[in-house]
């Protein structure tokens, strides 16, 4: 039979995290075509052949926790998510953390045009208000990458909400309940939360079981950014680690609700939380075995993106702008901070000045800013704060390991069976960048499962793929099989790895040869190859992987 394509004589990791075999893989119209054993290969021709000798043939990676949905709006989003690519990424799942482009109405757009700028590569025109809309221009524009959607509670609530902090009103929460309809109807694969940032930090349980109930009427599942990652938070007043009262918290909504919750980047931020691993994962069980389905994500870097706002306590996130304006204001905040002063001067990165006049804090800690500018750390921090109109972004470290090698809790978290892999990443053309961005999937798969031997190979790509496509309800994906997308990353796994860290994140990977979106060639022999091709596809929430 003539196909598109045939990769020849490589190894397969289908995805499933089934032991590897010896195939040949061949396209034909955007699909596998067949899994050709060695046996029968000389009955199988393509129009083009690719070598895969000494290579590893695995589905494209997923990842499963991406905010790109707000760089995706713009034409050349294929070139600034083009590191995505050239590490193996062919499909993401935006709208995470709350905040999604869509869906939102039309008279709140440019409020959430502004807290969206900390994602959002510059601003776009708004030519949608659903998610069938927002899918609609995605398809007309064309895609670099495949994407699917969750709908955000955070961009739903300030739609009906505004900036009012109070509980919803019956008439609210059924105006919120509807858009969550309708974007499940448009195909969205789930509903978001974030549950750190404003307004999902002033949310209670009860008003997301009820938007969560509406996902999973609909074959949904749930994420949640949790309202806590360290052992003590503002968030809970209690002797029990923050954390894990922030995992049980969003089990019990997940149980009312009976939906599938997937946990966002279960990180333990501070040398103090990272003893809280075994508990933290004691608890997932717990509910796990008590009936709720429910797993998480991590990244393999011990730092994150996230927005300078993110430590302001809830009652300053409304009208932050002005307390820092006013004298009062500034001290007050000034004093609230004075525990993190350590934290702040040595485990916060600059990444993003958003005044190009400071552009040249970028990618320097607060304690160094601070000497810069000769401040303390602490009104250094509310300084960039301000003058960047609350909108900088950060890089925070301490994230379940430090950069001297004690990452026993991100370990204990990554090989964990019902944790998945994800990069969390806010990939801009502008200011410092996150290494998550350029390596994510090559670090696991070179530095944790060959050095390191933390993961097979099997499991990690099975993290990376199949499993992610059934968790995210992708249907047809992550996997090596016949019928599904022609998504395929081909990598020599002895070679592959990425050495981009927090002070070099623009490092390229290694190893990666090949990468096929939808079955055009995007990488090929490790070069680029992927101008102007925007083979990608928008994915309507499916069926589970078989």
């Amino acid at each position: 039979m003539e196909y598109d394509v045939i990769v020849r004589n490589g190894v397969v990791v289908d995805g499933s995290g089934a032991p590897r075999f010896q195939a040949d893989v061949a396209i034909k119209d955007r699909k596998i075509a067949a899994v050709i054993d060695p046996a029968d290969a000389a009955s199988a021709s393509g129009a083009r052949e690719i070598d895969a000798t000494g290579l590893v043939i695995a589905p494209g990676f997923i990842d499963l926790h991406s905010h790109s949905d707000w760089v995706l709006p713009i034409a050349d989003h294929g070139q600034i998510l083009k590191p995505f690519l050239l590490q193996g990424v062919t499909t993401f799942v935006g709208g995470n953390c709350g905040f999604s482009v869509a869906p939102v109405m039309r008279e709140r757009q440019r409020m959430l045009d502004e807290s969206g700028r900390l994602c959002a590569e510059r601003k776009f025109d708004w030519e949608w208000d659903d998610v069938a809309g927002f899918a609609a221009h995605l398809k007309r524009q064309g895609l670099a990458l495949n994407v699917a959607h969750l709908a955000g509670h955070g961009s739903i609530r300030l739609s009906v909400m505004g900036s009012d902090a109070g509980e919803p009103s019956a008439d609210q929460l059924r105006a919120m309940q509807a858009m969550v309809e309708r974007a499940m109807a448009d195909g969205a694969v789930g509903l978001s939360c974030g549950l750190g940032y404003f307004p999902g930090m002033i949310a209670k349980p009860a008003e997301l079981a009820a938007l969560a109930r509406v996902a999973a009427a609909a074959n949904g599942v749930l994420t949640s950014h949790l309202r806590a990652y360290s052992e003590r938070s503002l968030f809970f007043d209690s002797r029990t680690p923050h954390n894990i009262l922030a995992v049980r918290e969003m089990a019990n909504v997940a149980r009312e609700a009976g939906v599938p919750l997937q946990v966002s980047h279960l990180i333990f931020v501070g040398r103090r939380t990272w003893k809280t691993v075994d508990n933290t994962i004691a608890e997932v069980e717990r509910h796990k075995n008590d009936g709720v389905d429910i797993a998480f994500d991590t990244f393999p870097y011990t730092c994150g993106n996230t927005t300078i706002r993110v430590i302001f306590p809830a009652w300053a996130q409304t009208g932050l702008e002005g307390l820092l304006d006013s004298s009062d204001g500034w001290a007050k905040l000034r004093d609230g901070f004075q525990p993190l002063k350590t934290f702040i001067a040595d485990s916060v990165q600059l990444m993003w000045a958003v005044k190009p006049e400071l552009s040249y804090l970028e990618g320097k800690f607060f304690g160094q800013i601070a000497d810069e500018l000769k401040l303390d750390p602490v009104d250094a921090y509310l300084t960039i704060t301000r003058e960047s109109g609350t909108r900088a972004r950060v890089l925070n470290h301490l994230y379940s390991g430090d950069d001297f090698g004690d990452e026993h809790a991100l370990q204990e978290a990554m090989k964990h069976p019902l944790n998945l892999f994800e990069m969390d990443t806010i990939l801009t053309s502008h200011g410092h960048h996150n290494p998550a961005s350029f390596g994510t999937y090559p670090r696991i798969l070179g530095h944790y499962v060959r050095e390191m031997k933390l993961l097979t190979l099997e499991d990690a790509v099975h993290k990376a793929t199949g499993m992610a496509a059934k968790r995210m309800r992708l249907g047809a994906r992550g996997l090596v099989r016949e019928g599904y997308a022609a998504d395929l990353v081909i990598f020599n796994p002895e070679t592959i790895g990425c050495a981009a860290d927090s002070r070099t994140p623009t490092t390229a990977p290694v190893g990666i040869e090949h990468v096929m979106v939808n079955g055009s060639q995007v990488v090929a022999n490790s070069k680029w190859c992927g101008d102007g091709v925007m083979a990608g596809e928008w994915i309507e929430r499916g069926l589970a992987s078989r």
